[in-house]
């Protein structure tokens, strides 16, 4: 809209933070300011400048919120099922010293915003050299649609039930997991071929996670490339992340974004 090109970034700001209490309906016309804001106004000084938001919700407008605020904000509708990424760094201090351990697995995620810089090679090397090391860890495909760390694993013809099976509950996560037979205690959950990414939802996700995280020492996300669902919901609930990139400008300008990502967005920041 022409009336965005006026706006500062400070007052861009304070209209999306009224615009969240108060989301614009798509089909009101937002008026032009009564007054330009300069910027060396104060904050305070630059929200009187914005327009009026209208009462009137519009559906539309509220799911996309919705939809951008459940990744940045712990405010969600439901309580979380997978304790705090802090609790496993540092456990409570009420725990014996019999058992003294994390509450659960650590999640640790494999990302990068460029494609094709070895994420899933990456993922499957690092979960391997886990469990010869004597962990009991899973490495999870979150790259719906698109998967190939089946591959890297060679159990491709072995995938009968996949992490969309369990999301929705076609399956139990028992059915789904594939063991390892060359390396002990390496499992696979393997992502669809045949959905799309839109199958995961951020409810389902926590609630395999925290299923995966009592059983394994680690649970390895193999995150997609991009900046879409698959990537969000793969940082969202990770202890740590390990951003993989190249050595060209294009693939390191991607991973600083997506170490911005996962600095804002996920649940640890």
């Amino acid at each position: 809209h022409p009336t965005f090109t006026t706006m500062t970034p400070s007052a861009t700001l304070c209209f999306l933070r009224q615009a969240g209490r108060n989301a614009v309906p798509t089909s009101s016309r937002i008026t032009p300011f009564s007054k330009p804001c300069s910027q060396n106004m104060n904050v305070s000084k630059r929200s009187s400048c914005l327009p009026a938001v209208p009462a009137t919700l519009s559906s539309s407008w509220t799911q996309t919120l919705f939809t951008h605020r459940q990744f940045a904000t712990e405010k969600k509708s439901h309580p979380f099922v997978l304790s705090h990424p802090s609790e496993v760094d540092h456990p409570p201090a009420n725990s014996t010293s019999d058992s003294a351990q994390p509450p659960r697995g650590r999640i640790v995620c494999i990302t990068s915003g460029k494609g094709g810089v070895g994420k899933t090679t990456s993922a499957a090397s690092f979960a391997t050299g886990l469990a010869q090391r004597g962990h009991a860890t899973c490495v999870v495909d979150f790259d719906i649609g698109l998967r190939n760390l089946d591959i890297h694993l060679g159990v491709e013809r072995r995938v009968i039930f996949d992490f969309v099976h369990v999301l929705q509950e076609e399956c139990s996560l028992h059915q789904a997991l594939i063991a390892d037979k060359k390396v002990k205690g390496l499992y696979m959950l393997a992502a669809s071929q045949t959905r799309d990414k839109e199958s995961l939802t951020v409810e389902g996700v926590e609630r395999v996670l925290a299923e995966l995280a009592e059983r394994f020492d680690y649970v390895v996300l193999d995150s997609p490339a991009g900046i879409e669902s698959g990537a969000r919901h793969a940082m969202y609930f990770c202890d740590d992340a390990i951003v993989v990139t190249n050595p060209e400008l294009s693939s390191c300008r991607d991973a600083d974004k997506m170490i911005g990502f996962v600095s804002s967005r996920s649940r640890r920041a």
